[in-house]
């Protein structure tokens, strides 16, 4: 369709006034499809915010969580993009596998941090110490995904993309979020927590 559109749009320049066309079939029910999938995404996130803030009693905290997952959709553009996959409706599924896979393990990381800081660790020592105790977990898991879909995604190229997404995402975020979560939870902390505390 992206090699057929620009040569239609030279035809209609011939057609006298009025005339035109429109795309049917596959197409728009793929566009129909993609239209829902993104309004469902958006809903899920905005549902795990909302669960995240009631859970966490913090708005700055799931924004930390949900910050990890930009620089992962950074990795799926640029993996799809270096290997030439082009995007389809089930490299979209994939991408909302990712976001819970990612989700989780700042979940898993934010939650960590908390408990040493209910603790009474100071906020720098909380944010280190979650960051070495969910270190190895996060990076075993992420790996093992990781490794487990590459036979996929070698083998059946109808999972291509759906694999892929996981993946090129999968491993943007493993490595951002061991950096960029404890940064933001230093970062966005409430000003209470920060008063008093020696860094």
């Amino acid at each position: 369709m992206a090699q057929l559109k620009p040569q239609l749009e030279q035809v209609q320049r011939n057609w006298p006034q009025g005339y035109g066309y429109g795309l049917g079939g596959e197409v728009a029910e793929q566009a129909e499809t993609f239209a829902s999938a993104g309004r469902s995404l958006a809903l899920a996130i905005l549902l795990v915010f909302a669960v995240l803030a009631l859970q966490l009693q913090s708005f700055a905290q799931p924004l930390i969580i949900l910050l990890s997952v930009p620089f992962a959709l950074v990795g799926v553009i640029w993996g799809f993009y270096w290997t030439g996959i082009a995007f389809s409706f089930t490299a979209f599924v994939g991408i909302i596998a990712m976001v819970g896979i990612v989700v989780n393990d700042a979940i898993v990381m934010v939650d960590t941090m908390n408990r040493r800081q209910a603790e009474g660790e100071r906020l720098r020592d909380a944010a280190l110490g979650g960051l070495r105790d969910r270190f190895r977990p996060i990076l075993t898991t992420s790996l093992t995904t990781i490794v487990s879909l590459i036979p996929l995604a070698l083998t059946n190229p109808t999972w291509l993309p759906l694999a892929s997404a996981i993946i090129f995402g999968l491993t943007m975020a493993t490595v951002t979020a061991l950096v960029i979560i404890p940064c933001l939870y230093l970062l966005l902390s409430p000003r209470d927590a920060l008063s008093g505390l020696d860094f």
